[in-house]
C-alpha cells in the first residue's frame, strides 16, 4: 500500500491535469509549531499519519468572496480539506451546538457506542457531514476514520486508517470513479466508490450497508 504522501501526490497531479481548483488553494505544509498549537487547543496528540497528512499541505482556504463551491474545491466529492485553524474551529462549533452534551455528539444511538472525544476533523462538506481521525490512544478504534453526518445515518467508522482512506481516494481517481465535468465539478460513481471502500477496508462493516450482493 502506498503512503499518504504518495497517494496525495497522485491525487494532486490528477487534479492538476484537469486544472481543478483544489491544487491551486492547497496551503503550504504545516510546521511543527502549527501542529502543536492545534494539539494543545484540542488536548489531543496527532498520530504519525495525521502528521504526514498536514506535512503534505495545511488544508485549503478560500476567501469569503470566492464563488467556488465545495463541488469545485474538494479533495473528494464535496469534501474540503480543513486547514488546522478551521479544523479547530469546526470541532469547537460541533461540540457546542445548542444544549447537546459533548459525549452525545459522537454517540451511535443504535449500537450505543461512542468513541472518546479526542477526534480530529479533516474533511467536511459544509452541510454537517465530516470525517474525523480517532486519536483516542489505547482504544480498539485508535487511528480509524469516524464519519458524522446529517443524512439520517448513525455516526460510524468508515476507514481503518488515513493510509487506507487515501489509498481508496487515489484509486478512485486512477479508475475514473471520481471525474470532472465540463464545469470542473468533481463527480462520483458512488456504487463503484462503495465497492472500492469495502475492498480496501474489509474489516469495516459500514460499506456493507450500501452494497447488495
Amino acid at each position: 500500500m502506498r503512503t499518504i504522501s504518495e497517494n496525495f501526490q497522485l491525487i494532486f497531479d490528477k487534479q492538476s491535469i484537469f486544472q481543478y481548483n483544489f491544487p491551486k488553494i492547497l496551503q503550504k505544509p504545516a510546521d511543527e509549531s502549527e501542529i502543536i498549537q492545534a494539539e494543545d487547543v484540542l488536548n489531543l496528540k496527532f498520530n504519525s499519519e495525521l502528521n504526514e497528512l498536514y506535512r503534505f499541505g495545511n488544508g485549503t482556504k478560500i476567501g469569503v468572496d470566492s464563488e467556488l463551491t465545495f463541488g469545485m474545491i474538494g479533495l473528494m466529492p464535496i469534501y474540503r480539506f480543513l486547514n488546522l485553524n478551521d479544523a479547530v474551529a469546526y470541532y469547537n462549533n460541533c461540540i457546542n451546538i445548542g444544549d447537546r452534551p459533548l459525549n452525545d455528539f459522537f454517540l451511535n444511538f443504535v449500537t450505543e457506542y461512542k468513541p472518546g472525544n479526542k477526534l480530529f476533523p479533516f474533511l467536511e462538506d459544509s452541510a454537517g457531514n465530516c470525517y474525523w481521525v480517532d486519536l483516542n490512544i489505547d482504544t480498539e478504534n485508535y487511528q480509524k476514520i469516524f464519519w458524522t453526518n446529517t443524512v439520517g445515518e448513525q455516526p460510524d467508522y468508515t476507514f481503518t486508517s488515513l493510509t487506507s482512506m487515501f489509498q481508496t481516494i487515489a484509486e478512485c481517481y486512477e479508475k475514473n470513479v471520481f471525474w470532472f465535468d465540463e464545469e470542473k465539478y468533481l463527480e462520483c460513481d458512488y456504487k463503484q466508490f462503495y465497492l472500492i471502500c469495502r475492498k480496501n477496508n474489509p474489516s469495516i462493516q459500514h460499506w456493507n450497508n450500501y452494497i447488495s450482493e
